[in-house]
């Protein structure tokens, strides 16, 4: 009985638990928005609609969230390395290879991502930039 419990909450009740949780907090920080807002439209204060943009999520710029990627391409890319150096040491471990490999792709992905969005995005990291000298220039 154990034997089956167990899978079935560690696959079924945890990943619920956890979208669950996601969901929870991301409403939580909408509620608090929305009591900000209310209450500024009560006082009569000038609404910033920053608030509501949705384009950057985290708060983080493009240029931050592209340097993510590439760490993360050059950490799996060392990592599936290391891993197929260790296959070749060890005789007849073929999952090793099977498991650097998808490692591998996954890291040039993350590095191809890096480069072709740096590329793309060019003109929006420039102008996020700018913007936010803008933002430095008005605050002194």
């Amino acid at each position: 009985m154990v034997e089956i419990i167990v899978p079935i909450g560690v696959c079924v009740v945890l990943p619920v638990m956890v979208v669950w949780l996601v969901f929870r907090s991301r409403n939580h920080i909408v509620d608090r928005k929305a009591d900000v807002l209310l209450k500024a439209i009560e006082n009569g204060q000038d609404i910033d609609p920053e608030i509501f943009s949705t384009n950057n999520k985290s708060g983080r710029s493009l240029k931050m969230n592209l340097l993510d990627k590439l760490q993360a391409g050059i950490i799996l890319v060392i990592m599936g390395a290391v891993l197929v150096a260790g296959a070749m040491v060890i005789p007849g471990k073929d999952f090793l290879f099977i498991i650097a490999s998808i490692l591998l792709a996954i890291g040039i992905g993350f590095c191809v991502a890096f480069f072709v969005g740096k590329k793309w995005m060019e003109a929006e990291i420039k102008a996020e930039g700018n913007r936010a000298k803008g933002i430095q220039d008005k605050q002194e």
